[in-house]
């Protein structure tokens, strides 16, 4: 039985992965790590919004101003520093952004590891519960639908549902609304 406070075999996973991707200073990113884990822990659930995006800009993750981060968001933890998240953007409880992949052992040759930045655009929003994986860039003015996977960049101005996530239709910014 593990608790909120203990290291999960998810945390041990990603630690080791940080000591074997920076072999050369295992002190320091092995202290990064913990850090950044502490952080995460504390962000996740917050109950003050403006306290979590700062908790997670002090991990190095890019956010701009008046940006929501919900609850149980998780930005990369190995790299956190490759996740833009642009002005006015809304990113709902417990979606994850991912900016780096690993194969698993026997499969590492084939699948090596990859690190790429990921970039949510000025005004978007998601919906709770969406992947964000790496290399993608969500454009200014999208929306992305609850449980998506994004996997492919989304052009401005669009609203992209389902796994993996497609464009439905565009945003029309003109139009009022009454």
């Amino acid at each position: 039985m593990t608790s909120d406070f203990m290291i999960s075999d998810r945390d041990r996973i990603a630690y080791k992965e940080t000591l074997e991707f920076n072999k050369s200073n295992k002190f320091i990113f092995g202290f990064r790590f913990i850090k950044n884990w502490f952080l995460e822990r504390l962000a996740s659930s917050f109950p003050i919004p403006s306290w979590r995006v700062r908790l997670h800009r002090m991990r190095g993750v890019n956010i701009g101003k008046n940006v929501y981060v919900g609850y149980d968001v998780i930005f990369d933890r190995i790299h956190p520093e490759l996740v833009t998240v642009e002005d006015y953007a809304e990113i709902g409880d417990r979606c994850i952004i991912s900016a780096h992949s690993r194969g698993s052992l026997p499969l590492r040759k084939m699948y090596p590891r990859t690190a790429k930045p990921v970039k949510i655009g000025k005004g978007v929003w998601m919906a709770p519960g969406c992947i964000v994986i790496q290399g993608v860039e969500i454009g200014e003015n999208c929306v992305i639908g609850t449980g998506s996977v994004v996997n492919k960049s989304i052009e401005p101005n669009s609203v992209a549902v389902g796994v993996p996530a497609k464009i439905i239709k565009k945003v029309d910014l003109g139009r009022k609304v009454e």
